[in-house]
């Protein structure tokens, strides 16, 4: 296990001002059909976080709730098509690595249905479980955070 206490910020959404971030993502992990951890390799050209292993999602659009933006972000970049009722979400976190000016909200799916088809952003990588992905040299931390979790409610080995 982990310490992310320096690295990792849980955001109570009751009590802060989300006006007081630079922009707010909504990201999962995925687990597929046949159990595997399914996270994207970040091209090496990529302006963020080139080269680092990190969950689906994006950026929220103008007007748009994080579950919506979630379930757009996984239909464009997996082909995804994902049912609200199957997401676990674990909150919003705020991290070191960008000062903390940027709000994550952080999701579980299981796409149970095998509705995924194909990888369509950065490079598909598969796990069989979180210690694997773990060990990954270049595993963004909120990554690694969100995996612990997950493990810990009992959805990932």
């Amino acid at each position: 296990m982990h310490n992310f206490t320096k690295l990792i910020e849980s955001v109570d959404l009751s009590q802060v001002d989300k006006n007081l971030f630079k922009r707010e993502w909504a990201c999962s992990v995925v687990l597929t059909k046949d159990r595997k951890i399914l996270l994207q390799m970040r091209s090496d050209d990529r302006k963020s976080f080139p080269g680092c292993l990190s969950t689906f999602g994006g950026g929220l659009d103008d007007g748009e709730k994080p579950i919506q933006a979630l379930i757009r972000e996984l239909y464009e970049e997996l082909g995804a098509k994902v049912d609200e009722a199957d997401v676990v979400s674990f909150g919003a976190v705020t991290e070191a690595v960008t000062k903390y000016t940027e709000l994550v909200y952080v999701y579980f799916w299981h796409d149970r249905f095998g509705t995924i088809t194909g990888c369509y952003e950065d490079s598909p990588l598969y796990f069989d479980d979180v210690a694997s992905v773990i060990a990954h040299p270049k595993v963004m931390d909120y990554v690694s955070w969100l995996l612990e979790k997950c493990k810990n409610r009992g959805f990932l080995v």
